[in-house]
Protein backbone atom coordinates (compact mmCIF):
# COMPACT_ATOMS: atom_id res chain seq x y z
CA UNK A 1 0.00 0.00 0.00
CA UNK A 2 2.62 2.34 1.08
CA UNK A 3 4.76 1.83 -2.77
CA UNK A 4 1.42 1.82 -4.51
CA UNK A 5 1.13 5.26 -2.69
CA UNK A 6 4.94 6.33 -3.07
CA UNK A 7 4.35 5.53 -6.87
CA UNK A 8 1.41 7.50 -7.63
CA UNK A 9 2.44 10.60 -5.70
CA UNK A 10 6.04 10.08 -7.73
CA UNK A 11 4.07 9.78 -11.30
CA UNK A 12 1.57 12.91 -10.19
CA UNK A 13 2.72 15.32 -7.52
CA UNK A 14 6.44 15.20 -8.75
CA UNK A 15 5.74 16.58 -12.68
CA UNK A 16 3.71 19.18 -11.36
CA UNK A 17 5.84 20.03 -8.81
CA UNK A 18 8.26 20.64 -11.28
CA UNK A 19 6.60 22.87 -14.03
CA UNK A 20 5.84 24.91 -10.94
CA UNK A 21 9.33 25.10 -9.92
CA UNK A 22 10.59 25.59 -13.01
CA UNK A 23 7.73 28.18 -14.95
CA UNK A 24 9.60 31.08 -16.04
CA UNK A 25 6.85 33.99 -14.57
CA UNK A 26 6.47 32.24 -11.24
CA UNK A 27 10.20 31.96 -10.99
CA UNK A 28 10.76 35.42 -11.90
CA UNK A 29 8.04 36.63 -8.86
CA UNK A 30 10.08 34.26 -6.49
CA UNK A 31 13.62 35.82 -7.84
CA UNK A 32 12.05 39.43 -7.01
CA UNK A 33 11.09 39.13 -4.14
CA UNK A 34 14.10 37.53 -2.66
CA UNK A 35 15.95 40.35 -4.79
CA UNK A 36 14.30 42.89 -1.79
CA UNK A 37 15.81 41.18 0.84
CA UNK A 38 18.79 43.62 1.94
CA UNK A 39 16.21 46.24 1.67
CA UNK A 40 13.50 44.91 3.42
CA UNK A 41 15.79 43.07 5.94
CA UNK A 42 17.62 46.35 6.83
CA UNK A 43 14.28 48.30 7.28
CA UNK A 44 12.86 44.82 9.47
CA UNK A 45 16.35 45.68 11.45
CA UNK A 46 15.85 48.76 11.93
CA UNK A 47 11.96 48.42 12.89
CA UNK A 48 13.39 45.62 15.41
CA UNK A 49 15.58 47.80 17.07
CA UNK A 50 13.16 50.56 17.46
CA UNK A 51 10.97 48.20 18.81
CA UNK A 52 13.64 46.94 21.55
CA UNK A 53 15.11 50.37 22.33
CA UNK A 54 11.30 52.06 22.95
CA UNK A 55 8.38 49.69 22.86
CA UNK A 56 10.31 46.62 24.71
CA UNK A 57 11.66 49.49 27.42
CA UNK A 58 8.57 51.02 28.29
CA UNK A 59 6.57 47.88 29.15
CA UNK A 60 9.26 47.93 32.39
CA UNK A 61 9.03 51.80 32.89
CA UNK A 62 12.69 51.74 31.78
CA UNK A 63 12.36 55.65 29.91
CA UNK A 64 15.80 56.13 30.15
CA UNK A 65 16.95 54.34 27.55
CA UNK A 66 14.36 55.52 25.23
CA UNK A 67 15.64 59.16 25.62
CA UNK A 68 19.27 58.00 25.88
CA UNK A 69 18.70 56.37 22.50
CA UNK A 70 16.47 58.84 20.90
CA UNK A 71 18.88 59.69 18.15
CA UNK A 72 19.19 56.08 17.41
CA UNK A 73 15.42 55.86 17.13
CA UNK A 74 14.99 58.72 14.72
CA UNK A 75 17.70 56.91 12.40
CA UNK A 76 15.88 54.42 12.27
CA UNK A 77 13.20 55.96 11.51
CA UNK A 78 14.84 57.29 8.55
CA UNK A 79 15.69 53.67 7.53
CA UNK A 80 12.29 52.72 7.63
CA UNK A 81 10.99 55.12 5.41
CA UNK A 82 13.73 54.66 2.83
CA UNK A 83 12.71 50.72 3.13
CA UNK A 84 9.55 49.32 3.96
CA UNK A 85 7.36 52.47 3.57
CA UNK A 86 8.63 52.67 -0.05
CA UNK A 87 8.42 48.82 -0.85
CA UNK A 88 6.52 48.05 -3.64
CA UNK A 89 9.18 50.85 -5.67
CA UNK A 90 11.97 48.21 -4.95
CA UNK A 91 9.92 45.16 -5.66
CA UNK A 92 8.83 46.91 -9.05
CA UNK A 93 12.08 47.71 -10.21
CA UNK A 94 13.69 44.05 -9.41
CA UNK A 95 10.76 42.34 -10.57
CA UNK A 96 11.16 44.37 -14.09
CA UNK A 97 14.84 43.69 -14.35
CA UNK A 98 14.45 39.72 -13.39
CA UNK A 99 11.39 39.84 -16.84
CA UNK A 100 13.73 41.56 -18.63
CA UNK A 101 16.04 39.03 -17.73
CA UNK A 102 14.22 35.67 -18.53
CA UNK A 103 13.25 37.41 -22.02
CA UNK A 104 16.77 37.95 -22.57
CA UNK A 105 16.44 41.74 -23.33
CA UNK A 106 18.02 44.89 -21.35
CA UNK A 107 17.65 43.89 -17.74
CA UNK A 108 18.26 47.97 -16.76
CA UNK A 109 15.85 49.03 -18.88
CA UNK A 110 13.53 46.19 -18.25
CA UNK A 111 13.75 47.63 -14.23
CA UNK A 112 13.29 51.12 -14.99
CA UNK A 113 10.32 50.65 -17.69
CA UNK A 114 8.35 49.04 -14.53
CA UNK A 115 9.06 51.34 -11.88
CA UNK A 116 8.40 54.32 -14.44
CA UNK A 117 4.86 52.25 -15.49
CA UNK A 118 4.06 51.83 -11.94
CA UNK A 119 4.27 55.15 -10.69
CA UNK A 120 1.93 56.08 -14.05
CA UNK A 121 -0.56 53.50 -12.84
CA UNK A 122 -1.13 55.49 -8.75
CA UNK A 123 -2.19 58.40 -10.36
CA UNK A 124 -0.91 62.47 -9.22
CA UNK A 125 -3.09 63.06 -6.11
CA UNK A 126 -4.39 62.25 -2.46
CA UNK A 127 -7.69 62.24 -0.68
CA UNK A 128 -8.66 61.93 2.72
CA UNK A 129 -11.58 62.71 4.09
CA UNK A 130 -12.20 63.99 7.41
CA UNK A 131 -15.73 63.96 9.65
CA UNK A 132 -16.31 67.87 10.57
CA UNK A 133 -19.40 68.78 12.65
CA UNK A 134 -22.33 71.20 10.66
CA UNK A 135 -20.98 74.36 9.18
CA UNK A 136 -22.64 77.80 7.88
CA UNK A 137 -23.86 77.37 4.77
CA UNK A 138 -21.62 80.33 3.81
CA UNK A 139 -18.27 78.57 4.95
CA UNK A 140 -19.22 75.72 3.48
CA UNK A 141 -19.59 77.22 -0.38
CA UNK A 142 -16.76 79.28 0.09
CA UNK A 143 -14.57 75.79 0.88
CA UNK A 144 -15.87 74.46 -2.10
CA UNK A 145 -14.63 76.73 -4.38
CA UNK A 146 -11.05 76.56 -2.95
CA UNK A 147 -9.07 73.71 -5.35
CA UNK A 148 -8.50 70.50 -3.78
CA UNK A 149 -11.73 70.98 -0.91
CA UNK A 150 -14.57 69.47 -0.74
CA UNK A 151 -17.02 69.55 1.93
CA UNK A 152 -20.84 67.77 1.82
CA UNK A 153 -23.06 66.02 4.50
CA UNK A 154 -20.41 67.09 7.61
CA UNK A 155 -17.42 65.22 5.57
CA UNK A 156 -14.67 67.46 4.67
CA UNK A 157 -12.30 66.05 1.83
CA UNK A 158 -8.54 67.21 0.90
CA UNK A 159 -7.17 66.85 -2.03
CA UNK A 160 -3.69 67.19 -2.58
CA UNK A 161 -2.36 66.98 -6.76
CA UNK A 162 0.98 66.36 -7.54
CA UNK A 163 2.65 63.88 -4.80
CA UNK A 164 2.79 59.72 -5.21
CA UNK A 165 0.52 58.66 -2.96
CA UNK A 166 2.73 57.69 -0.04
CA UNK A 167 0.31 54.52 1.27
CA UNK A 168 0.39 53.16 -2.82
CA UNK A 169 4.38 52.55 -2.32
CA UNK A 170 4.09 50.51 0.42
CA UNK A 171 2.95 46.94 0.97
CA UNK A 172 -0.26 47.71 0.20
CA UNK A 173 1.16 48.34 -4.03
CA UNK A 174 2.47 44.55 -4.27
CA UNK A 175 -0.54 43.32 -6.06
CA UNK A 176 -0.58 46.35 -8.58
CA UNK A 177 2.90 46.36 -8.95
CA UNK A 178 2.84 42.04 -9.73
CA UNK A 179 0.44 42.88 -12.55
CA UNK A 180 1.51 46.40 -13.76
CA UNK A 181 5.50 45.25 -13.89
CA UNK A 182 4.18 41.89 -16.09
CA UNK A 183 1.81 43.96 -18.41
CA UNK A 184 4.92 47.11 -18.71
CA UNK A 185 7.68 44.59 -19.52
CA UNK A 186 6.39 41.74 -21.60
CA UNK A 187 5.06 44.22 -23.87
CA UNK A 188 8.44 45.81 -23.71
CA UNK A 189 10.35 42.51 -24.38
CA UNK A 190 8.26 41.74 -26.69
CA UNK A 191 8.86 44.70 -28.79
CA UNK A 192 12.68 44.50 -28.17
CA UNK A 193 12.53 41.25 -29.44
CA UNK A 194 10.29 41.88 -32.53
CA UNK A 195 13.16 44.92 -33.08
CA UNK A 196 11.02 47.69 -33.05
CA UNK A 197 14.16 49.81 -31.96
CA UNK A 198 16.01 52.32 -32.91
CA UNK A 199 19.25 51.55 -35.32
CA UNK A 200 22.47 53.10 -34.53
CA UNK A 201 25.77 52.41 -36.50
CA UNK A 202 27.70 49.38 -35.35
CA UNK A 203 30.64 52.14 -34.21
CA UNK A 204 28.24 53.14 -31.17
CA UNK A 205 29.52 52.03 -28.06
CA UNK A 206 26.97 49.52 -26.17
CA UNK A 207 26.71 52.00 -23.16
CA UNK A 208 24.76 54.28 -25.88
CA UNK A 209 23.40 52.18 -28.02
CA UNK A 210 21.33 49.83 -25.68
CA UNK A 211 19.84 52.89 -24.11
CA UNK A 212 18.60 54.05 -27.46
CA UNK A 213 17.08 50.80 -28.67
CA UNK A 214 15.01 50.82 -25.70
CA UNK A 215 13.49 54.39 -26.41
CA UNK A 216 10.22 52.54 -29.08
CA UNK A 217 10.03 49.56 -26.79
CA UNK A 218 9.87 51.89 -23.33
CA UNK A 219 7.43 54.28 -25.48
CA UNK A 220 4.35 51.74 -26.00
CA UNK A 221 4.93 49.60 -22.79
CA UNK A 222 4.62 52.72 -20.66
CA UNK A 223 2.11 54.46 -22.78
CA UNK A 224 0.40 51.40 -23.08
CA UNK A 225 -0.06 51.76 -19.73
CA UNK A 226 -0.63 55.08 -18.85
CA UNK A 227 -4.17 54.56 -21.50
CA UNK A 228 -5.11 51.31 -19.62
CA UNK A 229 -5.06 53.41 -16.36
CA UNK A 230 -6.71 56.51 -18.00
CA UNK A 231 -9.58 54.47 -19.26
CA UNK A 232 -9.79 52.23 -15.90
CA UNK A 233 -10.79 56.06 -14.02
CA UNK A 234 -12.76 57.29 -16.82
CA UNK A 235 -15.04 54.29 -17.00
CA UNK A 236 -14.92 53.79 -12.99
CA UNK A 237 -13.67 56.66 -11.17
CA UNK A 238 -11.17 54.35 -9.05
CA UNK A 239 -7.27 53.67 -10.22
CA UNK A 240 -6.58 50.58 -10.70
CA UNK A 241 -4.65 50.18 -7.70
CA UNK A 242 -7.26 51.29 -5.56
CA UNK A 243 -9.54 48.43 -7.60
CA UNK A 244 -6.43 45.81 -7.60
CA UNK A 245 -6.19 46.30 -3.26
CA UNK A 246 -10.17 46.17 -3.17
CA UNK A 247 -11.25 43.00 -5.02
CA UNK A 248 -7.95 40.74 -5.44
CA UNK A 249 -5.45 41.34 -2.70
CA UNK A 250 -7.46 42.30 0.38
CA UNK A 251 -9.54 38.84 -0.21
CA UNK A 252 -6.39 37.06 -1.19
CA UNK A 253 -4.98 38.70 2.35
CA UNK A 254 -8.06 37.29 3.84
CA UNK A 255 -8.12 34.03 2.55
CA UNK A 256 -4.31 33.57 3.89
CA UNK A 257 -6.01 33.94 6.87
CA UNK A 258 -8.09 30.97 7.12
CA UNK A 259 -6.77 28.15 9.17
CA UNK A 260 -7.21 25.72 6.48
CA UNK A 261 -5.08 27.70 3.88
CA UNK A 262 -1.98 28.31 6.79
CA UNK A 263 -2.37 24.43 7.68
CA UNK A 264 -2.34 23.24 3.71
CA UNK A 265 0.60 25.75 2.77
CA UNK A 266 2.70 23.93 5.77
CA UNK A 267 1.93 20.87 4.32
CA UNK A 268 2.60 21.35 0.86
CA UNK A 269 5.67 22.74 1.59
CA UNK A 270 6.72 19.91 3.66
CA UNK A 271 5.61 17.30 0.99
CA UNK A 272 7.63 18.78 -1.67
CA UNK A 273 10.26 18.59 0.41
CA UNK A 274 9.81 15.31 1.25
CA UNK A 275 10.47 14.09 -2.49
CA UNK A 276 13.75 16.11 -2.86
CA UNK A 277 12.40 19.33 -4.14
CA UNK A 278 12.74 22.68 -3.07
CA UNK A 279 9.28 22.93 -1.05
CA UNK A 280 10.53 26.83 -0.29
CA UNK A 281 11.28 27.50 -4.01
CA UNK A 282 8.10 26.27 -5.10
CA UNK A 283 5.47 27.44 -2.63
CA UNK A 284 7.12 30.68 -2.98
CA UNK A 285 5.02 32.85 -4.98
CA UNK A 286 2.31 31.94 -2.35
CA UNK A 287 4.27 32.63 0.58
CA UNK A 288 6.01 35.72 -0.37
CA UNK A 289 3.05 37.04 -2.73
CA UNK A 290 0.49 36.97 -0.03
CA UNK A 291 2.12 35.84 3.51
CA UNK A 292 4.78 38.12 2.85
CA UNK A 293 2.82 41.36 2.21
CA UNK A 294 0.54 40.28 5.30
CA UNK A 295 4.06 40.57 7.04
CA UNK A 296 4.42 43.92 5.51
CA UNK A 297 1.86 44.95 6.58
CA UNK A 298 1.67 44.17 9.73
CA UNK A 299 4.95 45.85 9.55
CA UNK A 300 3.78 49.22 8.99
CA UNK A 301 1.13 48.72 11.52
CA UNK A 302 3.34 48.20 14.47
CA UNK A 303 5.78 50.89 13.18
CA UNK A 304 2.82 53.49 13.09
CA UNK A 305 1.02 52.00 16.03
CA UNK A 306 -2.29 50.76 14.53
CA UNK A 307 -3.90 47.81 15.47
CA UNK A 308 -2.07 44.60 13.95
CA UNK A 309 -4.02 43.36 10.61
CA UNK A 310 -2.85 39.96 10.24
CA UNK A 311 -2.57 37.36 12.28
CA UNK A 312 -0.04 35.08 10.16
CA UNK A 313 2.50 35.82 7.91
CA UNK A 314 5.35 34.20 6.24
CA UNK A 315 7.36 34.91 9.31
CA UNK A 316 5.20 33.08 11.63
CA UNK A 317 6.18 30.02 10.03
CA UNK A 318 9.51 30.30 10.72
CA UNK A 319 8.74 31.70 14.40
CA UNK A 320 6.74 28.36 15.21
CA UNK A 321 6.82 25.52 12.35
CA UNK A 322 10.39 24.93 10.43
CA UNK A 323 12.22 24.00 13.53
CA UNK A 324 10.82 20.64 13.72
CA UNK A 325 13.46 19.33 12.72
CA UNK A 326 15.34 20.20 16.15
CA UNK A 327 12.64 17.76 17.22
CA UNK A 328 13.63 15.45 15.60
CA UNK A 329 17.59 15.47 16.21
CA UNK A 330 16.73 15.77 20.34
CA UNK A 331 14.20 12.54 19.92
CA UNK A 332 17.38 10.43 18.24
CA UNK A 333 20.08 11.98 21.19
CA UNK A 334 17.00 10.83 23.72
CA UNK A 335 16.14 7.47 22.62
CA UNK A 336 17.70 6.44 19.11
CA UNK A 337 20.37 3.49 19.39
CA UNK A 338 20.93 3.79 14.91
CA UNK A 339 24.32 4.39 14.96
CA UNK A 340 23.87 6.22 11.54
CA UNK A 341 21.10 8.39 12.89
CA UNK A 342 23.24 9.73 15.98
CA UNK A 343 25.97 10.33 13.98
CA UNK A 344 23.92 12.38 11.33
CA UNK A 345 22.19 14.11 14.72
CA UNK A 346 25.67 14.90 16.19
CA UNK A 347 26.77 16.98 12.37
CA UNK A 348 23.55 18.05 12.10
CA UNK A 349 22.50 19.85 15.46
CA UNK A 350 24.90 22.68 15.34
CA UNK A 351 23.07 24.44 11.36
CA UNK A 352 19.48 23.14 12.59
CA UNK A 353 20.22 25.27 15.58
CA UNK A 354 20.38 28.45 12.96
CA UNK A 355 17.42 26.87 10.75
CA UNK A 356 19.76 24.94 8.15
CA UNK A 357 17.81 21.60 7.89
CA UNK A 358 19.17 20.27 4.92
CA UNK A 359 22.56 18.17 6.39
CA UNK A 360 19.46 16.64 7.89
CA UNK A 361 17.23 15.89 5.27
CA UNK A 362 19.84 14.79 3.15
CA UNK A 363 21.86 13.13 5.50
CA UNK A 364 19.31 11.31 7.56
CA UNK A 365 17.89 10.97 5.31
CA UNK A 366 14.24 12.22 5.77
CA UNK A 367 13.63 12.92 2.41
CA UNK A 368 11.66 9.67 0.75
CA UNK A 369 12.13 7.52 4.10
CA UNK A 370 8.99 5.45 4.23
CA UNK A 371 9.61 5.78 8.15
CA UNK A 372 9.92 9.59 8.31
CA UNK A 373 7.21 10.17 6.17
CA UNK A 374 4.40 10.55 8.59
CA UNK A 375 6.21 12.75 11.30
CA UNK A 376 7.79 14.77 8.31
CA UNK A 377 4.57 15.60 6.79
CA UNK A 378 2.39 15.64 10.58
CA UNK A 379 4.33 17.99 12.79
CA UNK A 380 3.96 21.54 10.52
CA UNK A 381 0.74 20.35 10.46
CA UNK A 382 -0.18 20.14 14.40
CA UNK A 383 2.65 22.88 15.07
CA UNK A 384 0.85 25.25 12.73
CA UNK A 385 -2.59 24.84 14.06
CA UNK A 386 -1.12 25.49 17.52
CA UNK A 387 0.62 28.15 16.98
CA UNK A 388 -2.11 30.15 14.75
CA UNK A 389 -4.60 28.58 17.59
CA UNK A 390 -2.42 30.81 20.29
CA UNK A 391 -2.48 33.47 17.99
CA UNK A 392 -5.98 33.67 17.17
CA UNK A 393 -6.97 33.69 20.91
CA UNK A 394 -5.06 36.80 21.79
CA UNK A 395 -2.34 34.27 23.56
CA UNK A 396 0.55 34.74 21.86
CA UNK A 397 1.25 38.63 19.93
CA UNK A 398 0.90 38.07 15.90
CA UNK A 399 4.20 38.46 14.08
CA UNK A 400 5.47 41.99 13.34
CA UNK A 401 8.82 41.78 12.88
CA UNK A 402 10.66 40.20 9.60
CA UNK A 403 13.37 38.27 11.87
CA UNK A 404 16.57 36.76 9.50
CA UNK A 405 15.75 32.80 9.23
CA UNK A 406 19.09 31.91 10.55
CA UNK A 407 17.99 33.45 14.09
CA UNK A 408 17.99 30.00 16.79
CA UNK A 409 14.46 28.79 17.47
CA UNK A 410 12.34 29.96 20.29
CA UNK A 411 14.57 33.30 19.88
CA UNK A 412 12.79 33.57 16.87
CA UNK A 413 9.36 33.37 18.25
CA UNK A 414 10.55 36.26 20.77
CA UNK A 415 12.01 38.66 18.32
CA UNK A 416 9.42 38.22 15.96
CA UNK A 417 6.53 39.64 18.12
CA UNK A 418 8.32 42.21 19.18
CA UNK A 419 9.42 40.65 22.64
CA UNK A 420 6.29 38.73 23.80
CA UNK A 421 7.43 36.46 26.24
CA UNK A 422 4.64 34.09 25.91
CA UNK A 423 6.15 33.55 22.39
CA UNK A 424 9.02 31.53 24.43
CA UNK A 425 6.31 29.09 26.13
CA UNK A 426 4.67 28.64 22.32
CA UNK A 427 7.52 28.04 21.14
CA UNK A 428 8.71 25.19 23.57
CA UNK A 429 5.66 23.94 23.49
CA UNK A 430 6.14 23.11 19.39
CA UNK A 431 9.59 21.67 19.89
CA UNK A 432 7.99 19.73 23.07
CA UNK A 433 5.25 18.48 20.29
CA UNK A 434 7.78 17.65 17.43
CA UNK A 435 10.03 15.09 19.64
CA UNK A 436 6.60 13.49 21.16
CA UNK A 437 5.69 13.03 17.34
CA UNK A 438 8.96 12.13 15.92
CA UNK A 439 10.10 10.27 19.30
CA UNK A 440 7.75 6.74 18.59
CA UNK A 441 9.41 6.90 14.66
CA UNK A 442 12.81 7.35 16.06
CA UNK A 443 12.54 3.92 18.43
CA UNK A 444 10.69 2.41 15.67
CA UNK A 445 14.01 2.85 13.59
CA UNK A 446 16.31 1.09 16.65
CA UNK A 447 14.83 -1.99 15.05
CA UNK A 448 17.95 -3.68 12.71
CA UNK A 449 15.36 -3.84 9.98
CA UNK A 450 14.76 -0.37 9.73
CA UNK A 451 18.79 0.67 9.86
CA UNK A 452 19.21 1.69 6.11
CA UNK A 453 15.77 3.93 5.93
Amino acid sequence: MYQQFMDFMSEKLLPIATKIGSQKHLVTLRDSFIATMPVVMTGSIALLLNAFLSDFPSEFGWTQITETFQWLIAINGLIFNGSLAIVSLVFIFALGYNIAKVYETDKLSGGLVALASFVVSLGTSITQTFSLSAIDHGLAEMINKVTGLSYVDGQLSVTISGLIPGNQINSRGYFTAIVIGFIAVVIFSKCMQKKWTIKLPNSVPPAIAVPFTSIIPAFIAMYIVAIITYAFNLMTGQLIIDWIYDVLQTPLLGLSQNPLSIIMVAFLTQLFWFFGIHGGNVMAPIMEGVFGVALLANLEAYQLGKDIPYLWTSVSYGAFVWYATLGLLIAIFWQSRNKHYREVAKLGIAPVLFNIGEPVMYGLPTVLNPLMFIPFLLCPIVLSTVAYGATALGLVSPVTQNVTWVMPPVLYGFFATGFDWKSIILSLINLGLAIAIYLPFVKLANNPKFEKL
